[in-house]
């Protein structure tokens, strides 16, 4: 079980851990907006130049966000497949709850840099009898019975819808509450729920045929929650927690972010850059950091720093300090790396990164160009070289007018070697 300072103290850790890596030299002591103003500069000429950087990342912001009208086709779709499940599978309607997960549950779902589709995840909850509780198969093939009139996909823990004609797909995770199946075995075989117990969940993982813990509603809320605690001084007094309702269907969240909403745009850019990284072949496809753990990373960094009762003038200051600190919160175990999954107790995100060192690789080398490009950024010479950069660093170079269709407004830059043609696939 997670101790409420546990954040908190990894945080303290990472600073440290910063500080001395970076020998001080970090972003915000290096930079210095009277650079480019000269030493003349006044405190307007340098709350100008943070304003044009703002309005910069906004530009980029609203860049990434999916457009309203594929959310809307994606929502209606999700209706329709939800009450499909409702109505076909054998179980009482009480007893059935459809709830989005993933990217689209947390408002960090992003467009994709090669106009690839994204996804819509959500779990499909039954409450089983308890005599159907030993035959996981049975039931996830009951619930992609229901989806027939779809053709759905099998996967390893989900049925996958696929649309033509459409920007995205949909993929529902058969479950039930974790809690039907610790009553039903005594031994402990299963990893526990650590926090928001309620809403842990048993998913059915086909290659074992067996259930496996799982907590996405719960890790939706932990994202939600702290997002609603504010950094900044001037949103202190401005707190409004996400929460679902208990309906039996609970809607997909709308995608619009605002800048103020630190942690969630952090998110958001920084999966974007991942993304053009990949794009660039600065980093390899099949390697780049998955987004659960650039989520989880960044999230611990923020609870921690509400803890540690950090506060922030600025959104850059803060971004700054979640980018620079993000490697840091990684955890060593006993030789093990570790990316704690926060609501179910004993998972480790960073699992493969211990049998492939690939993976620690190729983060630690998209953290280095984070890093680069975001000093670059904010050391520009000028307001026409800074805002330049910034959208050629998360491939938005058309981003202050609509992108024209077919066309995702990359920043030209040249591959610096052979770039193989990504299969399509949606966000991590």
């Amino acid at each position: 079980m997670l101790e409420p300072t546990y954040y908190k103290d990894l945080v303290t850790q990472a600073q440290v851990k910063r500080d001395i890596e970076l020998k001080s030299n970090t972003i915000l002591k290096e930079l210095s907006f009277e650079d480019s103003r000269g030493p003349q500069a006044s405190p307007i000429d340098i709350a100008q130049d943070l304003k044009a950087l703002m309005q910069d990342l906004k530009a980029v912001n609203d860049h990434i966000t999916v457009d309203n009208s594929d959310i809307e086709s994606a929502t209606n779709d999700y209706n329709k497949l939800a009450f499909a499940l409702s109505e076909e599978l054998p179980w009482p309607l009480e007893t059935i709850s459809v709830i989005p997960q993933g990217s689209a549950s947390t408002k960090t779902l992003i467009r994709s840099p090669d106009n690839s589709k994204f996804d819509i995840d959500a779990v499909c909850s039954v409450s089983l009898p308890q005599d159907e509780l030993d035959d996981p198969m049975a039931f996830y093939k009951k619930v992609g019975g229901a989806l027939n009139k779809w053709n759905p996909d099998a996967k390893k823990r989900c049925w996958k819808v696929d649309f033509d004609n459409r920007h995205y797909y949909i993929e529902f995770t058969p479950s039930t509450p974790l809690s039907r199946i610790l009553q039903l075995n005594s031994e402990n075989t299963f990893l526990r729920p650590n926090r928001y117990k309620d809403s842990a969940l048993a998913v059915v993982d086909t290659p074992t045929q067996k259930w496996k813990a799982s907590n996405p509603e719960g890790f939706s809320s932990w994202v939600s929650d702290q997002a609603s605690k504010p950094l900044l001084t001037i949103l202190r007094e401005e707190s409004n927690r996400a929460s679902y309702d208990g309906e039996n269907i609970a809607p997909v969240p709308e995608q619009e972010v605002e800048l103020s909403d630190t942690l969630r745009v952090a998110i958001r850019l920084l999966k974007r850059h991942r993304d053009m990284s990949v794009r660039r072949n600065l980093i390899e496809r099949d390697s780049k950091p998955i987004s659960i753990i650039i989520v989880t990373l960044l999230t611990q960094c923020y609870e921690g720093l509400v803890n540690n009762g950090a506060s922030y003038t600025h959104p850059i200051e803060l971004l700054i300090d979640l980018v620079e600190l993000m490697p840091y919160m990684i955890e060593d175990r006993s030789g093990q790396l570790w990316v704690a999954n926060p609501t179910v107790e004993g998972e480790n995100f960073a699992e493969k990164w211990n049998t492939d060192t690939s993976l620690k690789t190729s983060f630690d080398t998209w953290c280095k160009l984070l890093r680069d490009d975001l000093q670059q950024i904010l050391s520009a010479v000028n307001e026409t070289a800074r805002s330049k950069k910034i959208r050629e660093a998360f491939g938005c170079t058309a981003a202050s007018t609509p992108t024209p269709p077919g066309s995702s407004g990359l920043a030209p830059k040249k591959p610096t070697k052979t770039h193989k043609s990504p299969a399509k696939s949606g966000l991590a």
